[in-house]
């Protein structure tokens, strides 16, 4: 099994990993090794999760490195949270596990990013030492899972799943022009996100040319703010819009969902502002709900 090196890490904030609701304005060490089990020809870290089937990435060097030492540089930085991302953090799930295992003993929060092409049996082995699950839903319908290779249902019965296991989590689209930027299929999603739970955080992400996919122009604002304002009309109380530099800047911040006081305000995947009062809006003293402290 893949262990002990990584292909990528970062010291970045925890919100380049689309993460809002955990740890705001924190800093995060970010690692990834090679692989992933999916084919997404708009993968932002081509170079990484498809180096060992692609011959169209170069991919970067491999550095050698034990668990401890990885952590001691997010310590040494300062981070408050240790992230396995990039690839699929899933199919290398032991090497997640020792790294967070050591993170965690030195109290660091810990995170997944992952496509959601899991198993039950995965999920329930990394809970132990895993706060976040950060969640890709990237199809509407089944003919755009068999686009990257997943397997329909796939995604929200791992979201399922890892709420019942006690994750704290989070859901990213990418809307991909062509592919699943039909609103009624964005609105059919939102309502089935809303169906389990109005407080998940769902992320729109807007596209851009990369990958196998650059021929194509990047995806419209006016598509993501109309798929936003069909998610809170389908009763999600927390959406955001991203990947559009500061062009839609209102869209990132976390509103109150009754008073509508903004109490974290972001601009570009950085956290500017927290008002937020024990996890509680500090007008109305509605709970927020999220991993705050």
């Amino acid at each position: 099994m893949p262990f002990g090196y990584v292909a990528a890490w970062r010291i970045m904030p925890v919100e380049r990993n689309t993460i809002y609701h955990v740890k705001p304005g924190s800093l995060g060490l970010t690692f990834g090794m090679f692989g992933c089990d999916l084919r997404c020809p708009w993968c932002s870290n081509a170079d990484i999760s498809q180096a060992l089937r692609s011959d169209d990435v170069a991919p970067p060097s491999v550095e050698r490195i034990s668990a401890p030492e990885l952590v001691s540089r997010a310590r040494a930085a300062g981070c408050r949270i240790v992230v396995s991302a990039f690839n699929e953090p899933m199919i290398t799930a032991e090497w997640a596990y020792a790294v967070f295992s050591e993170a965690r003993r030195h109290g660091l929060a810990t995170a997944v990013v992952s496509d959601g092409n899991t198993t039950p049996e995965a999920l329930a082995f990394l809970r132990p030492v895993t706060d976040v699950f950060r969640l890709d839903i990237k199809a509407t319908e089944a003919a755009h899972y068999s686009l990257v290779g997943a397997v329909p249902g796939a995604p929200l019965a791992a979201l399922r799943e890892a709420r019942r296991l006690g994750y704290w989590v989070e859901a990213v689209t990418m809307i991909v022009p062509g592919v699943n930027d039909g609103l009624e299929g964005l609105a059919k999603l939102a309502a089935d996100l809303a169906a389990i739970d109005r407080d998940l955080p769902w992320h729109l992400n807007g596209f851009v040319p990369r990958y196998q996919m650059k021929d194509r122009p990047a995806l419209s604002t006016t598509v993501l703010v109309a798929a936003a304002q069909l998610a809170y009309a389908r009763g999600l109380r927390y959406v955001y819009v991203g990947n559009v530099a500061d062009r839609l800047i209102e869209l990132s911040h976390t509103r109150c969902p009754e008073c509508r006081l903004e109490v974290v305000q972001r601009a570009n995947y950085t956290t500017r502002r927290i008002t937020l009062h024990n996890g509680q809006c500090p007008r109305c003293a509605t709970v927020i709900p999220g991993r705050w402290a």
